[in-house]
């Protein structure tokens, strides 16, 4: 259940974020949510604390007005893990007058020395997706280093490489990955579900992974450069989109190709690098998907289910399902129902 909560209680990042755009702050199991629609803009900013110290702010808004969001000013040594899907910001700290763009699609982790004044500007007028993980670098890392003796090659290396940053940016290559992990954390509702919230932790924890792993990869290993340009990458994520909304159409290769003007070799390069599968395997996934949410929140027959997600063969959809689920969709909606409600 959602609460108001007393602003004494609010963390400071939520709060200094009222500050900024106005609005109210609830509070679900620990999930911070600002919601504001006023002169400013409007939208939402989520608010999520991991372990370790670490937190996520999740931004989906729209500004009439440009603003300047400060981070780093405390007594921590901060390293900022940024991701932007949709929007313009940039960031300038007290070391470089300059601004330096957070490109879409392409994570930046941002070095925060004790108490430096950085900053982002987030632009106005343009839809703004951007997720933002901090963790103090001094804190978290500890519980990997306890034990010097413990400590490998390749630590040593990655907390080297963070101290440099100082209040630099690193911008990686271009990653779908953590766009797709971003919406899967989007699409699970708290419903009062300790569970659910733990899978959207989960899901945040894997985002700070994939940036680490990714900053490791490029600064210290060979690796491949993307053949894609944020252009066309974006245009993955919309037809992602597209297939995930519309499990019924009969998605094929030329249809996908025509609707977002890609060759189909660029298509299949995308949803390699974004979801490790093809396209025909992603839009059969998505179909069993939606067929077991069906299976388990209607009352729909197997044959209606299987037209629903734009199927035509019964038996087909029951070869796939059992060969996900390990058993049959009359077999999982009967366990399903007999579990007890809790």
């Amino acid at each position: 259940m959602k609460n108001i909560k007393s602003i004494n209680s609010f963390p400071k990042q939520i709060f200094r974020l009222k500050d900024l755009f106005g609005g109210i702050i609830t509070e679900d199991y620990g999930i911070y949510t600002l919601e504001f629609n006023n002169t400013i803009g409007n939208g939402i900013v989520k608010h999520y604390s991991l372990n370790e110290g670490s937190t996520v702010l999740d931004f989906n808004i729209t500004l009439n007005e440009d603003i300047v969001y400060k981070i780093g000013e405390n007594e921590s040594n901060l390293l900022f893990f940024a991701y932007c899907t949709e929007g313009n910001t940039y960031f300038k700290s007290p070391k470089n007058e300059k601004y330096i763009k957070i490109e879409e699609l392409r994570p930046s982790i941002i070095g925060a020395f004790k108490n430096e004044k950085n900053q982002i500007n987030i632009k106005k007028d343009i839809k703004f997706i951007f997720n933002l993980i901090t963790i103090d670098k001094d804190n978290y890392f500890n519980k990997f280093c306890k034990n010097p003796i413990e400590k490998t090659i390749q630590l040593d290396q990655l907390l080297r490489a963070f101290e440099a940053l100082e209040s630099k940016v690193f911008k990686s290559s271009y990653n779908l990955k953590i766009a797709d992990f971003l919406r899967h954390a989007n699409t699970i509702k708290i419903d009062n579900s300790i569970a659910n919230v733990l899978k959207i932790e989960s899901n945040y924890q894997h985002i700070l992974a994939l940036h680490i792993d990714q900053f490791y990869t490029e600064m210290f290993d060979e690796h491949s450069v993307a053949t894609l340009s944020k252009f066309e990458l974006q245009k993955i994520r919309q037809i992602t989109e597209h297939i995930i909304s519309n499990p019924e159409v009969q998605h094929s290769i030329s249809s996908l190709c025509s609707k977002i003007t890609m060759s189909p070799a660029k298509l299949q390069e995308g949803f390699k690098g974004m979801h490790d599968t093809t396209v025909a395997d992603f839009v059969r996934n998505v179909r069993i998907d939606k067929a077991e949410k069906l299976l388990a929140e209607t009352d729909l027959n197997i044959s209606e289910i299987v037209y629903s997600i734009g199927l035509t063969s019964r038996s087909y959809f029951c070869k796939i399902f059992k060969s996900k689920y390990n058993c049959s969709p009359k077999r999982y909606r009967k366990i399903i129902r007999s579990k007890p409600v809790t």
